[in-house]
């Protein structure tokens, strides 16, 4: 029996906030070393979002994977990302862990460095949203079935009310695992379909710029 997705009607720029995960060039960039086109090709869209976020009072934090190498703190992920491992991609100073220019950073935007798959493991993201008075998390970004997934999934362990947005994040194909190859379309219908019947809602960018996030919610979160 098919759930209904919870309502937007508790999404207020005051108990709320917009992570943007991993929207760093070594993701987004062409030909970047963890590609994902389908990431690049929906970031406008998702800026629109940001912008009008910025315009109601709603904050912004960006979730980015970044290795300091002189802190040994890559761990299991050099075994299964070798490219990682090696300091070839998310390494800190590089240009490669800057976010893509279409949705760079502005003033009152935070960011926060993870190290894991998930923006909860190893970081200070709870504590940000916490300080923020935050209730309500909206998910975006790359990739839906690794780190926006364990990130979103993350955030409903700890008691947050998480929206996945459907066109604000974005999947890659899958090689074939022993089971065939899964293209990038497929594999975002089944996480968006399975986040929203387990664990939360999932809402369109313009169900959102046209409902909690309308222009005239502007100035309600408290300074």
């Amino acid at each position: 029996m098919a759930r209904k997705n919870p309502s937007l009607e508790n999404v207020k720029p005051e108990n709320s906030a917009l992570l943007v995960i991993d929207m760093s060039r070594d993701f987004i960039a062409p030909g970047a070393p963890l590609e994902n086109s389908a990431g690049r090709e929906m970031a406008d869209h998702l800026a629109e979002l940001m912008d009008r976020c910025r315009e109601v009072g709603l904050p912004i934090i960006y979730v980015n994977h970044v290795h300091h190498p002189e802190t040994r703190n890559i761990g299991t992920l050099a075994e299964r990302f070798p490219n990682i491992g090696q300091g070839k991609v998310l390494r800190a100073g590089s240009r490669g862990v800057e976010m893509w220019e279409k949705i760079a950073p502005k003033e009152g935007d935070l960011i926060v460095e993870k190290i894991r798959q998930s923006g909860f493991v190893y970081t200070g993201l709870e504590a940000t949203l916490r300080e923020l008075g935050v209730r309500n998390v909206i998910v975006s970004g790359v990739s839906v079935g690794a780190c926006v997934e364990c990130t979103a999934r993350d955030a409903v362990a700890r008691d947050f009310h998480t929206i996945m947005l459907s066109d604000g994040t974005s999947a890659n194909s899958l090689p074939d695992q022993g089971w065939g190859e899964i293209d990038f379309e497929t594999l975002q219908r089944v996480f968006l379909s399975n986040f929203a019947f387990h664990f939360g809602g999932v809402a369109s960018i313009d169900e959102l710029m046209n409902g909690p996030l309308a222009a005239d919610t502007a100035g309600r979160r408290a300074s």
